[in-house]
């Protein structure tokens, strides 16, 4: 039987199948808790101790509660994840058809293991943006604006990419290079009537005419879209003692999730507390409402603008504070030993792990890194350290840009993931407890 921590996880997964839905997913979570949402267009009034949040392009999120301190002496206690993963972005405006077969074709977000795509069931999701029909299709009416943003999220299997047989690629299982344009189009349909001479052609978009159809809305209606095809199969755990969570956007749905948890679960302190979800983090993160941009800093400083700082109390403040950049680390794998460096390869279920690299992949440095093991300590929990083989190079986090948007003190830490970038990782359940644990000492 799953644990409550374990079932709260998994329903979080299936919930949060794009960036999008992770932001709803975590805005619902910080209202139900009492959590007041704000508008970055509108003035604001700020009381210690409350829980406030804001959404930036609807993919990315802050939360924060001012603290109980002054913010100069003080500072801000700040964790952070994003919510993107690699993907297939559905290019709904172009059908393909050819002998009655129906495809979607598609264009890949960020770094996927594309082979992993390939013959599992797919389902949609995203959001679409469609024009108020109390209002027309251009400008606003006085009922206010004439578009309006929905999610959408099929939650069912809508179609597959399709492998090649073996007899025709015996060279297969050698390796193989999937080619987007031409091999990765999702095929939703087989009709061959509809192919025969005479018969009426198909509508342009079966992608666009099932959303409009799962909104209620009309096809011509939809004026812009962001859809992803995305893993059909929820959230498992397995393992001896149930341990292993595996399901599609571990990564970092993991850290998003372990930030949220431990905001939650914190009283107010002296110091501000700043739950970050940034988007964008695979392809770089320079987006309005990603890691590398104002959004961080601007939300550090209306917080101290309205808590009486005065000119240097900003800066004051940020020199004060610390920041986990919190992401996920690759795990030691037993059939791919030679890829590691054995000395700094986490295990599955052995603690969060620091990361660091000397050119500064991630933000950790020797203090910072010291800190994020003494709150590990006084958690109670263990810590590893991640470090890739001296011949290789790792991926990024948003902790490197961060901490230079703002100056602060940053660690990059992650509980160890296996597949990283499969369309199914696969993560420790008790990593996930330790890094929650941590980050709600860190808050406190």
């Amino acid at each position: 039987m799953p644990s409550p921590a374990a079932k709260r996880l998994c329903d979080f997964l299936d919930a949060s199948p794009t960036a999008f839905h992770a932001v709803d997913s975590i805005a619902a979570a910080l209202a139900a808790k009492g959590g007041v949402r704000l508008d970055e267009r509108s003035a604001w009034e700020l009381e210690p101790g409350l829980t406030y949040y804001l959404s930036r392009g609807g993919s990315g999120l802050i939360a924060f509660r001012v603290g109980l301190g002054l913010a100069a002496e003080q500072g801000f206690a700040i964790a952070g994840a994003h919510t993107d993963s690699p993907a297939l972005k559905a290019r709904v405006e172009k059908p393909l058809s050819g002998r009655g077969m129906e495809r979607v074709a598609v264009e890949v977000y960020g770094g996927p293991i594309l082979s992993t795509w390939i013959d599992r069931p797919l389902s949609l999701a995203g959001r679409v943006v469609v024009s108020r029909s109390d209002q027309g299709k251009g400008g606003s009416g006085p009922q206010g604006p004439a578009t309006e943003t929905r999610l959408v999220n099929l939650a069912r299997p809508i179609g597959i990419v399709p492998n090649v047989a073996i007899h025709l690629n015996r060279e297969i299982n050698k390796g193989f290079e999937y080619n987007a344009h031409s091999h990765l189009p999702v095929l939703v349909a087989s009709l061959p009537e509809t192919a025969r001479p005479g018969t009426e052609a198909a509508p342009a978009s079966w992608a666009l005419r099932l959303v409009a159809q799962e909104l209620g809305v009309e096809a011509d209606s939809i004026l812009g879209c962001d859809l992803y095809f995305v893993d059909a199969q929820r959230a498992t755990i397995l393992g001896a003692e149930g341990e292993l969570v595996n399901a599609y956007r571990l990564d970092d749905l993991l850290g998003c999730h372990a930030v949220l948890e431990a905001f939650l679960e914190a009283p107010p302190s002296l110091r501000s507390q700043v739950a970050c979800f940034m988007d964008n983090e695979e392809v770089g993160s320079r987006t309005a409402q990603g890691a590398d941009s104002s959004f961080l800093r601007d939300i550090l400083g209306r917080i101290c603008a309205l808590s009486g700082c005065g000119n240097q109390d900003f800066y004051r403040a940020l020199s004060a504070s610390f920041c986990v950049s919190v992401d996920v680390a690759q795990a030691w794998h037993p059939s791919y030993a030679d890829k590691y460096d054995e000395a700094f390869a986490p295990v599955l279920n052995g603690g969060p792990a620091v990361k660091s690299n000397a050119n500064f992949k991630y933000a950790t440095d020797a203090e910072s890194e010291a800190r994020f093991r003494l709150v590990c300590a006084e958690a109670g929990v263990p810590c590893q350290k991640f470090m890739s083989r001296a011949d290789m190079s790792p991926g990024s986090t948003i902790g490197p840009m961060s901490a230079a948007h703002t100056g602060i003190a940053t660690v990059d830490v992650g509980s160890p993931l296996l597949s990283m970038h499969s369309i199914r990782e696969t993560g420790g359940l008790r990593d996930h407890d330790a890094m929650t644990a941590a980050l709600t000492l860190l808050f406190r």
